[in-house]
C-alpha cells in the first residue's frame, strides 16, 4: 500500500524566500488527506498535479492565518469545480464559525456538504477510522489551542510464503483461509498453523504531524516508535529564546523529541522567513537524531521503516 506526505508549504508567518506556508498532502492508497492550508495551497497544488477532487477530509491544526486562510479559497473553489461529495474539516473550537462566517459575509455559494469536526481534547483522541488508517489528534503547545495528528496504518495484510505454498499445493481456498490469520487442515488431515504458512508481518506505518508547538514532552507519548515525524523548527537553537517566547520550536528541540519518541525518520520545517539556508537546520537537529531532513516543498517522503 502507498502511504507517503507531499510537502506543498513549508514556511511560517507568511510566503517568502520562494517558501509557501503551511500544507501537505497525505497519500494513504491514493485517498488523499489535506493537514493545514495556508495561503497559496491551491498554487502548490496545481504545480505538483494534485487533484482536489481526491480530497475528503482536511485537517487544520489552528487557526492561525498561515494554517487555514488558504481553506476558504479552495472550498470556493470546490463549488466552481462543481463538486457534490461532502467535505470533512477536522480542527479546533472555531473553525466551524470562522468558515461559515466568511462564506457567509462574502455570500459564497456552496452546494455540497460542509462537515465540521471540532476538536475540544486534553489527550490524544480518535477523530478518523477507516478500513486503512486511524487518524488521532493531540494537544500541542502553542499560542492558541493546537493539535497535532497522526496517521496511524491498520493492521497489515498478512503475505503467504510462496514456497509453503509449493510445499504444501494449497489450494485457492487454503490460501485465502491463510490470509485471515486461521490455520489450514490439509485433504491429508495435517493440520498447519498460520504462522507455518505466512511470512512475518511488518509493523504498520504511521505519521506524525506537530506544527506549531513549543517543546512539548508530552508529544512523545502520543507519537512514540511513529515512523515519520514532521516536527515544526521555525528557528535555529541560538533564538531558543525567540522560540520560547513565540511558542514555537528551534531545529535542536525537534531532534529531542524525535530521539525521545524513537521515531524512524524526521522531518523539519515550518521555518521562519530569516532564514534561506536550511541545511542548517539539518546540522542542528543531527547534534541529537541522525535521520533527519528538510520536508522541501515539491518533495514526497514515503512513509517507510529505515530499519526495514
Amino acid at each position: 500500500m502507498k502511504f507517503e506526505v507531499t510537502i506543498l508549504g513549508n514556511n511560517s508567518a507568511f510566503p517568502a524566500q520562494g517558501r509557501f506556508p503551511s500544507a501537505q498532502i497525505v497519500n494513504y492508497n491514493e485517498e488523499l488527506f489535506l493537514v493545514d492550508c495556508g495561503e497559496g495551497t491551491q498554487i502548490r497544488m496545481s504545480q505538483f498535479a494534485i487533484k482536489r477532487s481526491r480530497i475528503q477530509h482536511i485537517f487544520i491544526s489552528h487557526l492561525h492565518g498561515d494554517h487555514v486562510y488558504g481553506l476558504p479559497g479552495l472550498i470556493n473553489s470546490y463549488h466552481h469545480f462543481a463538486r457534490n461529495t461532502a467535505l470533512h474539516i477536522y480542527g479546533p473550537v472555531g473553525i466551524r464559525q470562522m468558515m461559515e462566517t466568511v462564506l457567509r459575509l462574502s455570500n459564497s455559494m456552496i452546494d455540497f456538504e460542509l462537515i465540521f469536526h471540532e476538536i475540544q481534547s486534553e489527550t490524544k483522541l480518535k477523530i478518523l477510522e477507516n478500513k486503512d488508517l486511524r487518524v488521532y489528534a493531540f494537544p500541542i503547545s502553542h499560542r492558541i489551542p493546537t493539535y497535532g495528528f497522526l496517521f496511524q496504518e491498520r493492521n497489515t495484510t498478512i503475505n503467504i510464503d510462496k514456497d509453503a505454498i509449493q510445499k504444501y499445493h494449497l489450494t485457492i481456498d487454503q490460501i485465502k483461509t491463510a490470509k485471515e490469520g486461521k490455520p489450514v487442515t490439509l485433504t491429508s488431515g495435517e493440520y498447519l498453523t498460520n504462522n507455518i504458512l505466512t511470512l512475518p508481518s511488518r509493523a504498520p506505518r504511521s505519521y506524525a504531524y506537530c506544527s506549531d508547538t513549543m517543546f512539548d514532552k508530552r508529544i512523545v507519548q502520543w507519537v512514540e516508535n511513529v515512523t515519520v515525524l514532521y516536527h515544526e523548527a521555525t528557528f535555529l537553537h541560538e533564538l531558543e529564546q525567540k522560540a520560547i517566547e513565540s511558542m514555537h520550536s528551534t531545529a535542536l528541540q525537534a531532534g529531542m523529541i524525535a530521539h525521545m519518541a524513537n521515531a524512524g525518520q524526521l522531518l523539519l520545517g515550518h521555518f521562519s522567513s530569516r532564514y534561506d539556508d536550511l541545511s542548517v537546520f539539518v546540522q542542528e537537529a543531527k547534534e541529537i537524531f541522525n535521520a533527519v531532513q528538510i520536508a522541501e516543498e515539491g518533495h514526497t517522503y514515503p512513509i517507510e521503516d529505515v530499519h526495514n
